[in-house]
């Protein structure tokens, strides 16, 4: 793909998020008392969480930095995730969202135990065993450590099991979602080999500090997990809070249909005979 048509491609998508952005904006959602509805919060903070992610990832692109914008991009499958999680199941939507919430004090008591390691003995130290008292925190590294919904393999789990919001998709789907999704930007993100071969080095060659070298594209993918999970996250953020999803719907698919598909990797390389 050329540079210019990946330009239009980011176009297309930015359409999106920016129609997207003002036509939630225009809706005027009052979050209700969270200690009756704690959804409303989390549930608008995720979602303005994931309109950042998603810009950020098209400056990234047409900044040239497309692995970089696909491991981003990452963070936008976990907002959607994280929703879709907590709004499986209506009657376990609050005591869900409370897990999410209540990581924070597993936070508090990481920082509890390097804190007293860091100023045990010192004249702060007391201040900190105050602080802790006060608060009910015990020093601890183990709960940290943990994902917040107490569950093992959270995301293969939660992209797999079966929401109100699927329509007709398949588990096959969900599988291959989930491998390109989450397990694919993955490897960007801890920076495993997938993540450093556009960086290859050529033996013999002076080493320079490079850029990604565009083998294995990226950037075409980055645009259709930031298109599908933000829309994604929109949905369950309004189905938690019982709304109608905004009027985005149609220029979702409109936008969907109108991209171009994902280039063969194996075409760009070359066999010998």
């Amino acid at each position: 793909m050329t540079h210019a048509d990946k330009l239009k491609e980011i176009s297309k998508v930015a359409r999106f998020v920016r129609a997207a952005e003002k036509e939630i904006n225009a809706i005027g959602i009052a979050p209700r008392k969270p200690y009756k509805h704690p959804f409303d919060i989390v549930g608008l903070a995720t979602l303005s969480k994931a309109f950042s992610l998603s810009n950020a990832c098209l400056k990234l692109l047409r900044s040239d930095h497309p692995d970089e914008a696909f491991a981003l991009s990452r963070s936008i499958v976990e907002c959607a995730n994280n929703l879709r999680y907590m709004t499986e199941k209506s009657d376990t939507q609050d005591k869900r969202v409370r897990y999410f919430v209540n990581q924070h004090k597993a936070d508090k008591a990481y920082w509890a135990h390097y804190c007293l390691e860091l100023f045990g003995g010192r004249p702060e130290e007391q201040e900190i065993r105050d602080y802790m008292q006060r608060e009910g925190i015990t020093p601890d590294t183990k709960p940290a450590g943990r994902h917040w919904s107490g569950e093992r393999g959270f995301m293969w789990d939660t992209m797999t099991v079966d929401h109100p919001l699927d329509g007709p998709v398949t588990e096959k789907h969900k599988k291959l979602s989930y491998a390109a999704d989450y397990f694919q930007t993955s490897t960007f993100v801890h920076c495993s080999l997938p993540a450093i071969d556009n960086h290859a080095v050529e033996e013999g060659t002076p080493f320079r500090v490079s850029t990604a070298s565009g083998l294995h594209e990226t950037t075409q993918s980055t645009l259709f997990t930031v298109l599908v999970y933000l829309h994604g996250t929109i949905c369950y953020a309004m189905y938690g809070m019982n709304l109608e999803s905004p009027k985005t719907a149609a220029l979702f698919q409109q936008t969907l249909n109108s991209m171009k598909p994902y280039e063969r990797q194996y075409s760009k390389i070359k066999h010998s005979p």
